[in-house]
């Protein structure tokens, strides 16, 4: 059975990181974006993670094995150290208090999988083999990459800011839907160049050919 692939919130969560090595800096830095409060246990952190603490985001390190009591009350752990024995019993402690855990390199021992992620502004895609393959997930992620045209994340962030206008003018459904999809449509057909004051103006537009007629014959 696949894992299904919510997209969740972490930001200001506590996440744990048990590893000091390459792999967990790679999954720090895959984490840091989002916002999570993030604390690497280790009695060795390698110099590759400690840098990136100097990017200013929620990373704190803890020069030690851990303990029971740096998982309690984590939104999520990840157990990345080069000991099988100290991996075993994290998943197994995380398991049976029901937070996610992941485990790198033991697909088995996993509660959740890390994505391939392609992230252009505000769109993010996650991409997962369900922790058979992560080459055929790069593999995915890169050629998807290469698909995606410019200015299309800075397209959806101005979308995003034009429907909260559609959504207080347009109270049907149906007629949001249709002038939301318009508006798309018509960016594609820009090649998401077009600019917040033209998409405005285009916005108008639909907004005034969708008004219901006035009067009318009676």
């Amino acid at each position: 059975m696949g894992h299904f692939p919510f997209f969740m919130e972490i930001g200001g969560k506590k996440g744990v990181i048990l590893g000091g090595g390459r792999v967990a800096a790679r999954k720090v830095e895959k984490l840091l974006p989002f916002g999570p409060v993030l604390t690497c246990i280790a009695p060795a952190i390698e110099e590759e993670l400690e840098q990136l603490s100097r990017s200013g985001e929620t990373l704190t390190f803890v020069y030690r094995e851990a303990c029971e009591e740096d998982l309690e009350g984590a939104c999520f752990v990840i157990a990345a150290t080069d000991k099988e024995e100290v991996n075993a019993w994290a998943a197994g402690w995380c398991r049976e208090r029901h937070i996610p855990v992941n485990v790198v390199d033991d697909r088995e021992k996993c509660s959740f999988f890390f994505p391939a992620l392609i992230q252009e502004g505000p769109l993010t895609v996650g991409i997962s083999t369900d922790g058979k393959s992560p080459a055929a997930a790069s593999f995915v992620r890169k050629t998807m990459e290469q698909e995606l045209p410019e200015g299309l994340g800075n397209t959806i962030e101005i979308l995003g800011r034009l429907r909260e206008k559609v959504l207080e003018l347009l109270p049907e459904q149906k007629r949001r839907a249709a002038c939301l999809e318009a508006l798309f449509v018509y960016c594609r057909k820009r090649d998401f160049k077009a600019e917040e004051p033209e998409l405005e103006t285009y916005l108008a537009e639909l907004l005034e050919a969708s008004a219901p007629a006035k009067g009318g014959k009676g």
